[in-house]
């Protein structure tokens, strides 16, 4: 899909459609509904935790920001298409029947074009928002392990939440790192 031969294309970018599709319709889902459902816990016994307002920010930020991912990624995916799919949509059209199929090509190429600038305009919308979630989990997880200061010693929280703090911190790492690989692509 694209401007560039199969040549031209880096092996990563072969696999995105469907590491997208599970990211988006398996792993997006299933972080929405732990998000919301330690928000729901936090809520509903705000003294068993250090810091109950900024980690219900946190999961609710981070289920609405999955939401949006999830929408986004759905939206895009309207314009990831193959030529069997542009023939059973526009079969019909006197172009797109002509017997000589340079001026077919010529005609999905043009339709490609324009729809893949728009898939990956949205496509990467929805992967900034699939981030930024999981950050927001991670973090809102770790508020959520904090133990409240009501005096009893509970350190067993305390490292539970600096574990998920570090594999947070390090999951910004690898997305920046990520941004930046792609960034000189």
């Amino acid at each position: 899909m694209g401007d560039r031969s199969d040549s031209e294309i880096p092996p990563a970018s072969y696999g995105r459609e469907s590491a997208m599709k599970d990211a988006f319709f398996i792993a997006a889902p299933l972080f929405t509904a732990a998000s919301l459902s330690l928000a729901g816990v936090v809520a509903g016994a705000d003294t068993a935790f250090l810091l109950p307002g900024l980690t219900l920010l946190m999961l609710t930020g981070s289920s609405l920001v999955l939401i949006a991912a999830i929408q986004l990624n759905y939206y895009a995916r309207q314009f990831a298409f193959t030529i069997k799919d542009v023939e059973e949509r526009i079969g019909h059209r006197p172009g797109w029947q002509s017997t000589d199929p340079t001026v077919r090509d010529r005609e999905f190429a043009r339709i490609q074009r324009v729809a893949h600038k728009r898939y990956v305009k949205f496509a990467n919308y929805s992967v900034n928002c699939f981030n930024l979630g999981v950050l927001l989990l991670g973090l809102g997880v770790a508020c959520a392990l904090a133990p409240p200061d009501d005096g009893k010693q509970q350190p067993w929280r305390w490292v539970a939440g600096a574990m998920v703090l570090a594999a947070t911190a390090l999951e910004g790492l690898w997305i920046r790192a990520l941004m930046a690989s792609k960034r000189s692509d």
